[in-house]
């Protein structure tokens, strides 16, 4: 039986991941409470409850962008302290699948029902599925009839089942929508599974090279497939080839990579215990933890030559400690014989239940709860669409995706998530390459306790202005000309572009007097009135500001006239537009140039005197 699975060990206390750029869900759908409703609708997050952001207007990217995936995670990584992974994958499939394979987020926060019938169930008129959903229906139930791997670490913990859905994490098989608990507690895992893999941080970079060998994307995985098609069942209770062929009587099928490049495996980002904040991520310290991703192309997702392509993102985060004496660091090489199902051939457990240790010569009880080792956590993001470009760009040209960040109130309202900013915060791209300004946001966030925000109540907007530097809070006049005579160069040349950045193309708007007279004077009706263009209150929850090339070069900051009731931490960003070429490149440039032209031309000389010994260029050259 295969046992080369990377279980990492979880330390001793909880260590949540939430994902804020894309929107993160921890399972929720579109309630607006402080708490998730359904830890078990999509995925098993093992997150706090009152993680995730709600479901928003489908964010729609174009193919082969930037876009900036952030998160944060409760405990550490990337230290002394633990060894850990964060694991990044997403899945894509077609907006016309059938119903038990489509891709989607549902309109009810129950889980989907373990019924093909129920589970395919729409909303009355025909137009959307009632459950949301990610792993297939037949993914799921294949999970359920194959035989768990029993060649994995358990510690002291009962498993209470034989399939692949009962894991050390999960000893009682609950069901998480149709998500495969063996799959999602292990990787590189070992059967077939519809996540690709993006990237793989690990503190311990030694095991990089066989990450990148064994992750689907370029590795063939095994399953067993039965010979005649009514005992299809049958064979899928086989997980190894052995039991596949010998016992079962079927086929041993190894032909299930994502025929893509090996992700990229890096030293994991910086962050410490017990925080859900920034870290350090290469050289920059005090910014959250990111990977830029390349998004998948039409040769990567055939659905998106077809403008047809919902996918969703998935960020796992696995940590260890290393109290197993004698054990390698990932205590997932389990030697099979010391953790069978057998008990006459089973060993004592390497770790046990709150043990009493010995600590100079004398016993203390140690707080240890097998059940928080062995723990994976993860978020998913909602479905986005990614869509093919535009005819005239170019798919050599360089998109970046600037979106926000974040969740309507101050800290303590919207905690674990974040206040509003935009995503990267400080943006660096290069002279005429592109960004796709796009955000979305949801109609019903949480207001008990009337979470501090601009606007109508329970809303999420935000607009984009040109400000003087950072440190202005007043957004510059701008009326024609005035950028450019306040001494600011604007980051977009044309005032349409600025005037849909600033107004998101709201119309039926009132002004101030009309909305006073409506609203009796009352300035608090006045703020949540939906006719309050000030307030962004006419504008969609989602905007699509699309591509503008970047003509000019240098360093520009913007900020959001809505969310600025917090003042000085108001949601502000900055974009540094760099030359292609810098001051001193350009200077080796025009010098090798010359020399070039130079050579050519004592070239032509030394040619034309040989050709013509009497001419004057070689009489020239006789003088030299």
């Amino acid at each position: 039986m295969l046992v080369a699975a990377t279980l990492l060990l979880s330390a001793l206390v909880s260590a949540d991941v939430y994902m804020h750029n894309p929107r993160g869900s921890n399972d929720r759908a579109g309630e607006g409470n402080q708490n998730r409703n359904n830890a078990n609708r999509l995925f098993d997050s093992q997150n706090n409850a009152q993680g995730g952001y709600g479901v928003a207007p489908e964010m729609k990217f174009y193919e082969g962008s930037w876009l900036t995936v952030e998160w944060t995670a409760q405990h550490a990584c990337g230290n002394d302290n633990t060894h850990c992974q964060f694991i990044l994958q997403y899945m894509c499939g077609n907006k016309d699948a059938k119903a038990l394979e489509r891709i989607r987020d549902g309109t009810v926060t129950d889980r989907i029902p373990d019924n093909a019938e129920e589970a395919a169930e729409m909303n009355e008129g025909g137009v959307t599925y009632v459950y949301g959903m990610h792993e297939s229906y037949e993914y799921y139930q294949e999970c359920n009839r194959r035989e768990r791997n029993k060649g994995l670490f358990k510690a002291d913990r009962n498993i209470n089942g034989n399939s692949a859905r009962f894991t050390r994490q999960n000893n009682n098989g609950n069901r998480y929508g149709f998500e495969c608990n063996e799959e999602r507690d292990y990787y590189p895992y070992w059967h077939p599974s519809p996540w690709k893999d993006i990237a793989v941080f690990t503190t311990d970079t030694s095991m990089c090279a066989w990450i990148r060998e064994e992750s689907q994307n370029v590795a063939d995985k095994g399953h067993c497939v039965a010979k005649k098609k009514e005992n299809k069942e049958d064979a899928h209770q086989y997980n190894n080839r052995e039991s596949c062929e010998n016992e079962g009587g079927h086929e041993w099928v190894t032909d299930m990579n994502h025929e893509m490049d090996a992700p990229e495996c890096l030293k994991a980002p910086w962050s410490r215990d017990n925080h859900l904040g920034n870290g350090i991520t290469d050289t920059l310290a005090g910014h959250m933890n990111h990977y830029n991703w390349s998004l998948p192309r039409a040769d990567d997702e055939p659905c998106i030559e077809n403008e047809n392509c919902d996918c969703v993102l998935r960020l796992r985060y696995n940590i260890s400690t290393a109290d197993y004496e004698g054990r390698p660091m990932y205590p997932g090489y389990a030697d099979h014989t010391e953790n069978s199902d057998d008990e006459e051939e089973e060993s004592e457990p390497l770790i046990e239940q709150d043990p009493y240790v010995t600590v100079a010569s004398k016993k203390l009880a140690l707080a240890l709860n097998t059940n928080q080792y062995g723990r994976t956590f993860q978020d998913r993001s909602h479905v986005f669409s990614i869509r093919t470009r535009p005819s005239w760009l170019d798919l050599n040209q360089r998109i970046f995706n600037l979106n926000v960040r974040g969740k309507r109130g101050n800290i303590v309202q919207c905690y674990p998530a974040v206040e509003y900013d935009f995503v990267p915060t400080n943006l660096v791209a290069r002279h005429w390459d592109y960004v796709h300004f796009q955000w979305t946001g949801f109609d019903d966030n949480p207001n008990n306790g009337n979470n501090n925000a601009e606007g109508t109540d329970g809303t999420d907007r935000h607009n984009l202005v040109q400000i003087m530097s950072l440190n202005h809070n007043i957004p510059q006049k701008d009326t024609g000309d005035a950028l450019e005579e306040a001494g600011l160069d604007p980051l977009f040349s044309e005032i349409s572009d600025r005037h849909r950045m600033a107004y998101l193309g709201q119309s039926e708007c009132l002004d101030l007097q009309e909305l006073l007279a409506k609203n009796d004077n009352n300035q608090n009706d006045v703020d949540e009135d939906e006719g309050n263009c000030m307030k962004l209150n006419a504008a969609s929850p989602y905007f699509d500001g699309d591509v503008v090339r970047m003509n000019r070069t240098g360093t520009f900051y913007y900020m959001s006239t809505r969310n600025n009731n917090f003042s000085n931490r108001s949601q502000k960003g900055s974009m540094t537009v760099l030359p292609i070429l810098s001051a001193l490149s350009i200077g080796v440039v025009v010098v090798g140039a010359l020399l070039c032209l130079g050579s050519i031309g004592v070239g032509y000389m030394v040619v034309e005197s040989k050709r013509n010994p009497a001419g004057s260029v070689a009489q020239a050259f006789n003088r030299l």
